[in-house]
């Protein structure tokens, strides 16, 4: 939650930052991985990258897998996404879950 809740902070006085709870996001989560063609592994990778925030090597450590094959399923992740960092990955999801909860004009 470390990414998500910082993602709302502002440097506004007597702002308090809203604790999005994580069983929300599951929706948003899934319509975002049909949009791009996500496998269920990138998904849960995706997950964590913007939940948590955390660096590749404790993302991996955190499933179980090598440092190699997370950056593996960050490159085909970025890919199908058209997008060239991590950081630019989080910024399309949190631009998609905009777009999907504000109304259109």
């Amino acid at each position: 939650m470390r990414m998500l809740n910082s993602y709302f902070t502002t440097d506004a006085p007597n702002y308090e930052a809203p604790n999005v709870p994580v069983s929300l996001l599951h929706p948003l989560f899934m319509s975002f991985a049909k949009s791009y063609r996500l496998t269920p592994r990138e998904t849960q990778v995706m997950r964590i990258l913007v939940i948590e925030g955390m660096r590749n090597d404790d993302i991996a450590a955190q499933m179980h897998i090598s440092p190699k094959t997370l950056k593996n399923h960050l490159a085909c992740m970025m890919k199908k996404t058209n997008t060239y960092s991590s950081r630019s990955l989080q910024a399309l999801f949190f631009n998609f879950v905009l777009r999907s909860l504000l109304p259109t004009a």
